[in-house]
């Protein structure tokens, strides 16, 4: 028998040592999977009221600490099919300070079994009485699993004039709204997640209080909070929290392990400034997490990350005592966002989506990343973008921006945005406009999308740049077929002075003795008109057909010159039919099927045909209107 070489001894042992090794860590991670899942549960059904429990949370630094708390009673059908559970803490901790914000989802224990998460409190309450969501509904919070968040906006216009964004605007925040007020009990309410933020400034925040309403309201030092939704500041010493994700800390598990009680913190933006919300863990199951005891925003099916915190101090008020506190590292993902609680799963990474925005007037960059969902990242691209402004721009007086972006959506034509907003509104003119394109972006009928990023690069002016139309002039008001039209625009500047436009087209290839329509025009009027002679609700169902129609979108810059007969048409999916013959336009109008009905707004008549369209570029916004009746002649025969 061939006796062994040194070399395969030495390859003998690396295996046996690596057996060993896989041997020793699936032991160990037995060991740890059944010290998760060692805690007992103690059902809603063995609470009696009189019961002494033991409560967690976090009052200063990572640190735990434990009080006393007795059971009061249980309010049954708190909510259709959920009870809760109502108890009186009694630690020197919430003495003259009552329920503290920032403790939701607080573990609470009898007889060292689990019963729930501290996540409710009373308004005005005199005594720290809260409510506690029982651990069987939280645990429930893990049964879901629901396809992607979506709302229907077939019955909103794709259009994108003032009014109209403001209109989505209102509704996106009426949304939200709904959503985070959930609570059947005006006295009882859930305890507030504390509202953390950095970078951010007063306008940014008190425009978009509506939504994050049920935030912390109060302010701490430091806080730059505004318009009833002041909330803590961050600190310093997480200023670069958003730069560490769960790869960059792999190696150390330690920063990946959270345990009941630790604060936790959901950020909805990262980077160069952040918005984030903190609570508590109720339970660790293994790579479960649960947090807060009742609903974030209420959402349902979720992809948010998940950060650990650290609580700086509870600050007394009389009006609201709350924990201030830190974001720190990464540690894994909220994937359910439902009534009894917030699931979590640890070491798993989100998809956040990136924007990047370069001031060329200030040589400044801005790298963010938004959580991804239909409804909250339409918010928080125009809140990230609003905050931008306001902090760079505002101070400086701009009242003018340039902006030129895109929008990267995978396997699709990008967004293309090239446009120029001036006045007092300018700011929130194209944050709204952002928001309904993300908007209508992501809540479009067809299917799921996802945004791989946003781009913009930005000049600021520190004057108003409108010019408006004092009136437009033609050389005659007949042409011959296809003859050169000459065309005159003067305007008028902010600032007074008077300039002109000229410009040539040519007249339509019509009949003889026909009459035909110029209009010269702004975006805003070009599309009162277009609604007037359209009056069509349809919505573009296909992906493809909504992404053109923003990308044709109408610029401020822009002067529109219309070409159009008075010869009726019809305007079917989107596309404008001029000129039809009688008996075509009967066979659309005869099919009353949904596709070609004209009472479902996919169609309608159209009283004047559209022959051509130009627009003409200025360094300015333009505004006001003309129109023009005007006639082809016949040719002479000389």
């Amino acid at each position: 028998m061939r006796r062994q070489t040194i070399q395969e001894k030495i390859k003998i042992i690396q295996f046996m040592w690596v057996i060993f090794i896989l041997i020793f860590s699936g032991v160990s991670l037995v060991l740890l999977s059944t010290d998760l899942q060692a805690v007992e549960i103690m059902k809603l059904t063995e609470i009696k009221t009189g019961m002494k429990g033991e409560g967690k949370s976090i009052f200063k630094g990572t640190q735990i600490e434990s009080f006393p708390f007795t059971v009061l009673g249980v309010i049954e059908k708190f909510v259709p099919d959920k009870d809760l559970i109502i108890v009186e803490l009694e630690s020197p901790v919430f003495d003259n300070i009552g329920i503290i914000s920032g403790m939701s989802g607080s573990p609470a224990y009898i007889n060292g079994k689990l019963i729930g998460a501290i996540a409710y409190g009373f308004k005005y309450s005199q005594k720290p009485i809260g409510g506690i969501t029982p651990i069987e509904d939280i645990l429930k919070t893990s049964e879901y699993n629901i396809p992607s968040f979506t709302i229907d906006i077939s019955t909103i216009k794709v259009e994108f004039d003032k009014k109209n964004l403001l209109s989505i605007a209102d509704v996106v925040k009426r949304e939200l709204a709904k959503r985070i007020n959930f609570n059947p009990n005006q006295a009882l309410t859930p305890i507030r997640l504390i509202g953390t933020h950095r970078g951010f400034t007063p306008s940014a925040l008190s425009y978009w209080a509506p939504v994050f309403s049920w935030f912390s309201p109060l302010p701490t030092a430091g806080s730059t909070s505004t318009a009833g939704m002041p909330i803590s500041t961050s600190t310093s010493a997480d200023k670069n929290s958003g730069q560490l994700d769960i790869k960059s800390i792999a190696g150390n598990k330690d920063l990946l392990k959270v345990s009941p009680a630790d604060a936790v913190s959901i950020p909805l933006i990262i980077g160069d400034f952040e918005f984030s919300s903190v609570g508590a863990v109720t339970h660790v199951d293994g790579e479960k997490v649960y947090v807060f005891g009742h609903p974030f925003f209420n959402l349902g099916t979720v992809d948010f990350p998940l950060h650990k915190s650290e609580v700086l101090s509870v600050v007394p008020s009389y009006a609201e005592s709350f924990k201030l506190a830190a974001t720190r590292n990464m540690v894994g993902r909220a994937v359910q966002d439902r009534f009894s609680a917030v699931q979590c799963e640890l070491g798993k990474l989100p998809y956040m989506i990136p924007m990047n925005v370069y001031l060329k007037n200030r040589n400044q960059k801005f790298k963010i990343e938004m959580v991804n969902h239909p409804l909250l990242t339409p918010v928080l691209s125009a809140f990230s973008m609003l905050n931008i402004f306001s902090s760079q721009y505002q101070e400086f007086g701009f009242q003018s921006i340039k902006v030129e972006g895109k929008i990267f959506i995978e396997g699709e034509k990008n967004i293309v945005i090239n446009d120029l907003y001036s006045g007092t509104d300018s700011f929130v003119d194209f944050s709204n406009l952002l928001l309904a394109i993300n908007f209508f972006l992501l809540n479009n009928k067809e299917k799921n999308i996802k945004i791989q990023k946003l781009d913009f690069e930005i000049s600021g002016s520190e004057t108003v740049r409108i010019a408006n139309i004092e009136n437009a002039i033609i050389d005659k008001r007949s042409y011959l077929p296809g003859e050169v039209m000459n065309i005159t625009v003067y305007l008028r500047n902010e600032r007074g002075r008077a300039f002109t436009e000229k410009l040539t087209i040519k007249a339509p290839d019509l009949k003889p003795d026909t009459d035909f329509y110029l209009l010269v025009a702004d975006n805003g009027e070009m599309g009162r008109f277009d609604s007037k002679n359209i009056r069509s609700s349809f919505f573009p169902i296909k992906l493809s057909f909504l992404i053109r129609a923003i990308n044709n979108l109408r610029k401020n810059n822009r002067l529109y010159f219309k070409l159009m007969t008075p010869t009726r048409g019809l305007f079917v999916k989107g596309y404008e039919y001029p000129n039809l013959p009688s008996s075509l336009q009967d066979v659309f109008m005869y099919d009353r099927s949904p596709v070609y009905d004209v009472s479902s707004g996919i169609q309608s008549r159209i009283k004047f045909s559209t022959i051509t369209e130009y627009q003409l570029e200025f360094p300015t916004v333009v505004k006001g209107k003309k129109l023009f009746k005007l006639k082809i002649k016949e040719r002479s025969d000389g």
